[in-house]
């Protein structure tokens, strides 16, 4: 299974659309693109483990002139969550009775 995630990317002024076409070419960004808000790209990155994105985000998007700040939102897939409580057991819970004891 691939890793996948985001990666929001802050940059100097005057540095979105290099940056931006820069990010694109590396090995495992699917996408990016500009963006308005707090961050000026998102890229979405499929790897196949951590060390290969901490490689991709320090090694490579980091090192692009004009590349300020970093974050990343690493997805979280549905068997990861495959534990979680769904709605149905929310709303009618079946909990054990201790009655007898």
């Amino acid at each position: 299974m691939k890793l996948v995630s985001y990666i929001l990317i802050q940059l100097a002024p005057g540095k979105t659309k290099t940056a931006a076409t820069a990010i694109s070419k590396i090995k495992g960004v699917k996408m990016a693109h500009a963006v308005t808000g707090p961050f000026d790209v998102i890229a979405f990155v499929e790897v196949p483990d951590l060390t290969a994105l901490s490689d991709l985000i320090l090694g490579k998007i980091q090192n692009i002139s004009g590349v300020e700040k970093t974050q990343t939102a690493i997805v979280v897939t549905p068997d990861v969550l495959k534990h979680t409580v769904t709605r149905t057991e929310r709303t009618n819970p079946q909990l054990p009775t201790d009655r007898g004891r």
